[in-house]
C-alpha cells in the first residue's frame, strides 16, 4: 500500500471493505458468543428441573440436556458397543444396552459407558446386561451420525457399529426406539466407565476472545492507512512550499 497512492478511489474501496470485513468478523464471533451463552444457560436450566418421566410415548424434539426417569429392563439382543471412544487417551467402546420401558415394547438405547480395547476387535468383549427390572435416571442426549467407513447400516444385532446413529439402528429394529440415547448416571451400578462431558463457558470466552483479535486487528489496520494518508499528505504539501521560496 503505497504513500502516493493511499487516497486513490480504489484503494480507498479495499480500504473500506478490509475494514467491513474485520469488524464483521469480530461481531459475528461476540454473536456467537451470545448463542453459546444462551445455550448455556439453558443447559444449567434444564439439568435443574425433575426428570423426565419416559415412557413408550416418544419423546418430541428438543430434550437433549434434560434429566430423565424410566423404568424397564435391559435387553441384551440389541445391545452393542459404539467404536472409536477413548478415555485418558485409551481406546475402547461404549456399551449401548436396550431398555424394554414397561409397560410395552419401546425402547432407549441407553450408554451404560466405557470398556476398554483389550487385544484385537476380532475377539470382542461381551459385557454383561443386568437381570431384573430396574429404575435407571440418567440424561438425554441426541447424538449426531458421523463420518463411517460403513458402506451401509449395520444389521440390527451387529455387535459393533462404528456410529451411534439412532434412525439407522431403530430403522433396523423390530420395536420403537426413542429419539434420544440415556446416559446412564455415574452412580448407577450398571454402569461402566462414566465421564460425560460437561459444558461449560469456556466456548462464550473463546468467541469473545476472537472478537476482541478482530477488533483489534481492524483499530491496527485503520492505524495504519491513517499513518500513510498523513504521509501523503506531508509530501505533497512538500513541494508547494519549496515552490513558495523560489
Amino acid at each position: 500500500m503505497s504513500a502516493r497512492r493511499i487516497s486513490h478511489p480504489l484503494t480507498l474501496l479495499g480500504v473500506a471493505v478490509i475494514c467491513a470485513l474485520l469488524i464483521g468478523l469480530g461481531i459475528w464471533q461476540l454473536q456467537r458468543a451470545e448463542e453459546k451463552q444462551a445455550w448455556f444457560d439453558s443447559y444449567r436450566a434444564r439439568i435443574n428441573e425433575a426428570p423426565i418421566q419416559i415412557t413408550t410415548r416418544l419423546l418430541g424434539p428438543d430434550r437433549s440436556n434434560f434429566a430423565a426417569e424410566v423404568r424397564g429392563r435391559f435387553d441384551g439382543e440389541g445391545q452393542f458397543l459404539w467404536d472409536n471412544r477413548t478415555h485418558q487417551g485409551q481406546p475402547g467402546f461404549h456399551v449401548i444396552t436396550p431398555l424394554v420401558i414397561v409397560p410395552g415394547e419401546t425402547r432407549i438405547l441407553v450408554d451404560r459407558g466405557w470398556i476398554p480395547l483389550l487385544g484385537s476387535r476380532d475377539n470382542l468383549p461381551v459385557p454383561k446386561v443386568p437381570a431384573g427390572p430396574k429404575v435407571i435416571s440418567g440424561y438425554l442426549y441426541e447424538p449426531k451420525p458421523g463420518f463411517t467407513l460403513e458402506a451401509r447400516a449395520p444389521e440390527y444385532d451387529s455387535p459393533l457399529r462404528q456410529n451411534l446413529d439412532l434412525s439407522a439402528f431403530a430403522s433396523s429394529a423390530p420395536y420403537a426406539v426413542q429419539p434420544y440415547v440415556l446416559r446412564l448416571d455415574v452412580d448407577h451400578p450398571d454402569g461402566f466407565v462414566r465421564v460425560w462431558p460437561v459444558p461449560d463457558q469456556t466456548a462464550v470466552r473463546r468467541h469473545e476472545a476472537y472478537a476482541v483479535q478482530w477488533f483489534g486487528m481492524a483499530v491496527v489496520f485503520i492505524g495504519v492507512v491513517a499513518a500513510l494518508w498523513r504521509r501523503e499528505l506531508r509530501a505533497r504539501r512538500r513541494p508547494v512550499r519549496n515552490k513558495t521560496h523560489e
